[in-house]
Order: structure tokens, then sequence, then C-alpha cells
């Protein structure tokens, strides 16, 4: 059995998920990301949207001027508590969730580390864009990266959400039965 399914325990994820919630709620809500989001062209910043090209990634850095550039650079580097928290929380529960529904040995048993993947495409995310702001007003080459990696970073995100349905989903369904 993976170490994460004996970690793994009710009140374990419960903290987990007060954690990630009350985390996310100050990094998203104080600092400097309200600050920048507010300065952003249509309010929404490179890492929330898919698609987003290296001509919008420089037109976006333009409109938020220095002080939104420096402001920019310390929430990426902040925002490595993102993948850390939810993905932190999503591998408790997921694995919770499959001791709970009796899956301790087989294939399933490594659901609970897709959120490594998470942290992954979060962490390269975070700096491919902080690059983008420190060497603005020149364009990074690695800025067309983010159409792969915002899209990837989604999809991981999806993924751990569907997980965490499917189990629970299973979990109640067994209990039905049983």
């Amino acid at each position: 059995m993976p170490w994460i399914l004996r970690f793994a325990t009710g009140p374990r994820a419960l903290i987990a998920v007060a954690i990630a919630l009350v985390g996310q709620g100050v990094l998203f809500g104080t600092g400097p990301f309200p600050r920048v989001r507010a300065l952003a062209p249509g309010g929404m910043l490179p890492e929330e949207q898919i698609g987003y090209m290296p001509e919008m990634m420089m037109m976006f850095l333009r409109a938020i001027g220095p002080e939104g550039r420096a402001d920019y650079i310390l929430f990426q580097r902040l925002d490595i508590l993102t993948p850390l928290l939810m993905g932190g929380a999503a591998a408790i529960v997921i694995a919770w969730l499959l001791k709970r529904g009796g899956t301790t040995t087989g294939r399933a048993t490594w659901l609970p580390y897709v959120p490594v993947l998470f942290l992954l495409t979060e962490v390269v995310e975070d700096f491919v864009l902080a690059r983008a702001a420190q060497v603005f007003p020149d364009p990074s080459p690695l800025t067309p990266s983010l159409i792969v990696l915002t899209g990837a970073k989604f999809a991981v995100m999806f993924a751990m959400g569907a997980i965490i349905i499917i189990c629970g989903w299973r979990l109640a369904w067994r209990k039905k039965e049983g």
C-alpha cells in the first residue's frame, strides 16, 4: 500500500481541505494578486486563460506597467503555494476515498499521485510567466509554451476533480449496496 494511503484519514483530509481553502483565500484575496488583477486588461491574468498567445502576454505586461510587473513576479513566486495547497489536499482526499472504498491495491492506488502533475505544470508555468515579466520589454522565448502549460494545468485540475467525484460516487454506491 502506498504511503499516502496509510497517511490519509478522514480528519487529515478535512484539515488539508480547510488549510487549502484558507491558504488560497489569503493568497488570492490579499497581496499582489488582487493588485495585478485590477490592472489586467479584462480583469484576467494570463494563467487564468487557455490559449494565451505571446502577443497577448506582451500586451498584458505593457498594460500593468513597471509596478504591476514587480507585483506579478512576486505573485508568481507566491503561487507555488497553489499546487502545494490544492494538490496536497486533493492527494489526501483521493487517498482517503480510495481507502474508505476498499481500494488499497492495484493501479488505482496511484491516483493520489495525479496532483504531482499539477505541481509540475503550475511550477513551470509560474517560472515562464515570471521570466516573461523579468525580461520585458524583450519577448521571452519561453512564452509560447504557455499555450501547452496552461492547458495541461487545467486538464490536470479537471482530472483531479473528476477522480475525487468518481471515488466519492464509488464510495457512496458501495455503502448504498452494503
